[in-house]
């Protein structure tokens, strides 16, 4: 599998060497016939690999990226890298395994133990505060 942000449909279209993508020569109507075209890369990148697709994208500078099952990512160097896991402590004492914010401060990562609040969790206090 793979996900694919469109560029020009025409250039696609001769890239992927798909005569469908052609027919869509005016790219006012590339936003309202989104979903046709849609449609024909789903069936034509059906005949080939993910690598093959990925070797013609890439150094055409497309942005695209081969989807992976949740167990793939996880196994994969470059989410162990990332260091995305973190485990949380629910409200109620449990404990829950989640992935963090991937934003880096400074190039460092932060991560907190502590999890979301329960819906309703702090209303007294917000109340109380602002004399509700």
């Amino acid at each position: 599998y793979i996900a694919l942000a469109m560029g020009s449909v025409i250039h696609l279209g001769e890239l992927l060497d798909c005569p469908e993508l052609k027919q869509y020569e005016n790219e006012d109507h590339w936003f309202e016939k989104r979903d046709e075209i849609k449609l024909i890369l789903v069936e034509h990148l059906k005949k080939k690999t993910t690598q093959e697709w990925m070797d013609a994208l890439v150094p055409a500078d497309y942005w695209c990226s081969e989807v992976l099952t949740w167990k793939q990512m996880r196994e994969s160097e470059a989410y162990k890298i990332l260091d995305m896991e973190q485990t949380v402590i629910c409200p109620e004492g449990s404990e829950m395994p989640t992935l963090r914010c991937p934003i880096r401060i400074d190039g460092e990562v932060y991560k907190s133990p502590k999890g979301a609040p329960a819906v309703g969790q702090h209303n007294a206090e917000i109340e109380k505060e602002y004399a509700l």
